[in-house]
């Protein structure tokens, strides 16, 4: 393990500056993606169910077509906290090359300083910079095509899941559902 951790470091390291913001965006980017995704699922569904129906058991004795609106606003609601959660991901997963091509204008001012300072005949100062620039711009693209890919799959996942809660028993009424 302390292998693979130092391993990581040393390509952090490598990527210069941009690498920690490009790796907290990572980070947050997957958090926003799986908790989305754990929304989405069937099991988390039959908890947004129960969580509607106990709502409605409360709002008994309301008519047919106030029991509507607020079915369609409470679904919405639930809805819209994934919906938040997704356009966050797609915002850092834009970000991400972002984050990427600043660390390639950075590691090729590197490059250009190098060769102002030392010449051009120090391969290791020309090389340390370039290797900067396409890690950072490798790093970039690897955390953002992923993730506009989830993002893309979980929004037609959301759009496509619709919430109607059943009206319950009301205890005020006897124990009758209209």
């Amino acid at each position: 393990m302390t292998g693979l951790l130092r391993t990581v470091l040393d390509f952090v390291d490598a990527g210069g500056a941009t690498m920690p913001p490009l790796l907290l965006c990572c980070l947050a980017m997957w958090y926003c993606i799986l908790r989305a995704w754990f929304d989405l699922l069937p099991a988390s569904a039959g908890a947004l169910r129960a969580e509607m129906d106990r709502t409605f058991a409360c709002l008994c004795g309301r008519s047919g077509a106030e029991d509507a609106d607020l079915a369609h606003v409470l679904a919405e609601t639930i809805r819209s906290r994934t919906r938040r959660r997704l356009s966050l991901a797609a915002v850092l997963s834009g970000a991400a090359p972002l984050l990427g091509l600043l660390g390639t204008v950075t590691g090729m001012i590197d490059t250009f300083d190098g060769v102002a300072r030392f010449g051009v005949m120090s391969p290791k100062v020309i090389s340390s910079g370039i290797s900067q620039a396409m890690i950072s711009t490798q790093t970039g693209l690897v955390v953002a095509v992923p993730g506009l890919i989830a993002v893309y799959f979980l929004r037609r996942r959301v759009h496509r899941q619709r919430l109607t809660p059943v009206r319950l028993a009301c205890p005020a009424d006897g124990g009758n559902a209209p």
